[in-house]
């Protein structure tokens, strides 16, 4: 039964109105005065349509609206007014106060139901959206904590070791939603090579994330027919050319007509005996490769299409020697197009800041250059993706001490998302 509250200082009209509107069907409570009427709303919480006179002592019915109306109170009131003024300037004054409707108490008995019934289905409207929305709360929160646990699980399963005989690794990544597109790792692919990554797809969220998670997984097997890093060769299986690796990501990953996403990316190998590093940028902003030696920094990269996005492609790929001591860079966009509002860090920025921090371990160096992007744009959080990996070549070292990556299995292969 619906519910009404009737609020009239007039004992006559309450007794009145309170019998018409029992026999239209209406559950009826009455209230002499809006502190009594407040009194009613406190002890019966079901009760969401107030009828109520303007002028009375104490509380007017103006004054009661606008304590019903306030974000404070509790529930949404249906709140009509009830008074013998019927010119403008008092309807404006009504409706101002949070009023949902005014009726002039000469108005007819049919009429005023009219608008009792027009009143409770705006209610139903606003109670069955107010269901809603705390349905949509729900699955939000719910969807949330799914995003937070999946990006924990990522983070629990990295591996921590960094530091080898042969090379030194560090790296931040920081999505910009729960999880996002960026994924970077590295592999151990013989004895002697070790293989890193960084891509970036493009969009943000769960799609994104689930193609990024693919794509790590396409690269972390390293035998059979199914691995795109190693290949079948004459003496058995070989390591992949980096601008092959891509080409058949390429071939995987291409779009479709319900698949838009497509990625850049860095793949690169390393002979951790030789110090030789081949590479393949697909789309994606040039290595920075530091040498150790000058304590200078250079850009290096392609201008190779991105991955997924056309078919039939060929790659470029380089091959550059390493020093001691040298390091090259990898990062997504996310950093050099973070901007301070007026302009964007840029690849040219995030040379400069490498360069300046060479006096510092490695293992400090990732985290330092995206402080030094967060200070200068002055805000800790990022747009886009952020990620950043960083490797040390220290230089072939014989005997027992020799560089061997194998204990990182391919299921923990080091990445982010």
């Amino acid at each position: 039964m619906k519910e009404i509250l009737l609020v009239d200082d007039s004992r006559t009209i309450l007794i009145y109105m309170s019998s018409v509107l029992k026999k239209r069907g209406y559950r009826v409570f009455t209230a002499a005065s809006g502190e009594e009427a407040l009194d009613v709303l406190g002890s019966q919480n079901s009760i969401q349509f107030v009828l109520s006179d303007w002028m009375m002592p104490g509380m007017s019915g103006i004054d009661l609206c606008q304590t019903l109306k306030c974000h404070n109170y509790g529930r949404y009131i249906f709140f009509v007014l009830l008074s013998s003024k019927n010119d403008q300037e008092s309807i404006i004054n009504g409706i101002d106060a949070g009023a949902d409707d005014f009726v002039d108490k000469k108005t007819s008995v049919e009429e005023l139901e009219a608008r009792i019934r027009a009143g409770f289905r705006s209610l139903a409207l606003h109670n069955d959206l107010l269901a809603k929305n705390h349905e949509l709360d729900q699955a939000y929160e719910t969807i949330k904590r799914d995003l937070d646990s999946a990006g924990d699980l990522i983070k629990q399963i990295l591996p921590k070791a960094k530091t080898f005989p042969c090379a030194e690794l560090s790296y931040v990544s920081i999505p910009s939603a729960q999880i996002g597109g960026d994924m970077l790792g590295y592999m151990q692919l013989d004895p002697n090579h070790i293989a890193f990554y960084l891509f970036d797809v493009a969009g943000h969220g769960v799609s994104s994330a689930l193609m990024s998670f693919s794509v790590q997984q396409s690269l972390s097997v390293v035998s059979g027919n199914a691995s795109v890093v190693m290949r079948q060769g004459q003496n058995g299986l070989e390591i992949t050319p980096p601008e092959e690796v891509i080409e058949k990501l390429n071939q995987i990953y291409m779009s479709g007509e319900t698949n838009v996403l497509y990625f850049t990316m860095i793949y690169a190998v390393l002979n951790t005996k030789t110090g030789l590093m081949s590479y393949c940028c697909a789309g994606h902003p040039p290595l920075v490769w530091y040498h150790g030696s000058n304590g200078q920094a250079e850009l290096i990269g392609h201008d190779n299409f991105v991955v997924g996005a056309f078919d039939d492609v060929d790659y470029q790929s380089s091959i550059i020697q390493l020093e001691a001591g040298d390091k090259v860079w990898f990062y997504s966009d996310g950093i050099t197009e973070a901007d301070n509002g007026s302009e964007q860090f840029s690849e040219i920025g995030l040379r400069d800041a490498i360069e300046s921090l060479n006096q510092y371990p490695t293992q400090q160096q990732t985290a330092m250059v995206v402080k030094s992007v967060q200070q200068w744009r002055n805000k800790d959080c990022f747009d886009d993706d952020v990620s950043v990996l960083v490797t040390e070549w220290k230089g072939f070292i014989e005997g027992e001490d020799q560089c061997d990556m194998r204990l990182v299995k391919k299921e923990t292969a080091q990445f982010f998302k």
